[in-house]
């Protein structure tokens, strides 16, 4: 049985969080299963994090979504070329300059076919989200992404 939505990520160890984050996976993929269609979307998820990347990715493949993995912003810009990603969550850290850049890149190589993109962000400040709002992300999370958070913006893509 999952714990209380106040509990979870709050385990005692690793192995009770990796319990909890496969049981409300689970749960997640039982009440989402409606929406078969999501198997047809593709996510990119670039980040240097390894363990955030391949919590998300392992959580997202679970769902039923089609994802793809990049450790730095020039893989990021090439599986966006060739795949051609419905939503892109994009580590701000990859951006050495500047938020800017990121979307530009990933706007350029899209072609027609500009995915939903998202800064994921260590920080939280009101600037900082202003800042990659502006630069032309459309939404802005911070670490930790809450499951309920990530599951309501991808339901806004129609996907």
């Amino acid at each position: 049985m999952a714990p209380p939505p106040a509990m979870w990520g709050r385990g005692t160890d690793d192995d009770d969080r990796a319990r909890t984050r496969s049981s409300r996976a689970s749960d997640c993929v039982a009440n989402f299963r409606v929406g078969e269609r999501r198997m047809e979307t593709r996510i990119l998820i670039a980040d240097t994090d390894e363990k955030s990347l391949d919590g998300l990715s392992n959580l997202l493949t679970d769902l039923g979504y089609g994802v793809s993995v990049a450790r730095t912003l020039d893989e990021a810009l090439d599986l966006a070329a060739r795949g051609a990603p419905d939503v892109a969550i994009v580590a701000l850290s990859l951006a050495q300059d500047e938020p800017g850049a990121i979307v530009q890149h990933l706007r350029a190589v899209s072609g027609e076919r500009v995915p939903l993109l998202i800064a994921l962000a260590g920080w939280g400040e009101s600037r900082h989200r202003d800042e990659a709002l502006a630069a032309g992300f459309d939404v802005h999370l911070v670490r930790p992404v809450g499951l309920d958070q990530l599951m309501f913006i991808l339901s806004m893509t129609g996907q």
